[in-house]
């Protein structure tokens, strides 16, 4: 009896040394890993406007408030693959915000808000319109170094605020933008 008492004291002795020996060891790499992409900080570079559709007269004006040539600003702050960015143009000072998400060698983001939605244009007729924006989104790909992509952005365009407004239309801008990290 002396000696089962005594063997399970002697086995009761390693067990608690061995777990107290152990050193804790992180449960999260501290390394980055290969397979999110570190696509957060801030990307600038030229973007270009590369067709601009429909819009009832709006169309044809759409390059006294967008010009084919411009500057633009990325800012990203990333969570995993998830990631929230702020897009602004440099020739309107436009600020979209987007939610996207990213892969290894890819990104796809939509517009949540934007800092100005409505627009008033006059059309070479002298019609004027209101175009109210109603979305955008943005797909790239990247290598590390550069973002490459698209944006397209939708607007309504609208009868003037007076009296009883009517849909008349939609344009859609579509732009290229190249991208490098500050």
């Amino acid at each position: 009896m002396k000696l089962t008492a005594t063997v399970r004291a002697a086995a009761l002795t390693a067990v608690v040394a061995t777990l107290g020996c152990q050193d804790s060891r992180p449960s999260v790499p501290t390394a980055a890993s290969l397979f999110i992409p570190n696509v957060e900080g801030v990307w600038s570079g030229p973007m270009t406007r590369v067709q601009a559709n429909g819009g009832d007269c709006t169309v044809a004006v759409v390059e006294t408030f967008l010009p084919r040539l411009d500057r633009g600003t990325l800012s990203i702050t990333q969570s995993g693959t998830s990631f929230l960015a702020t897009m602004t143009t440099e020739s309107t000072g436009l600020a979209c915000r987007y939610t996207g998400s990213a892969t290894v060698t890819s990104l796809a983001m939509n517009a949540t808000s934007c800092d100005r939605t409505g627009l008033l244009v006059t059309c070479a007729n002298g019609v004027v319109r209101e175009l109210r924006l109603v979305g955008s989104s943005a797909s790239a790909v990247w290598n590390g170094d550069q973002i490459t992509g698209q944006t397209t952005s939708t607007y309504n365009v609208f009868t003037p605020p007076e009296g009883l407004q009517e849909g008349v239309g939609s344009v859609v801008v579509t732009h290229d933008f190249t991208a490098t990290r500050r």
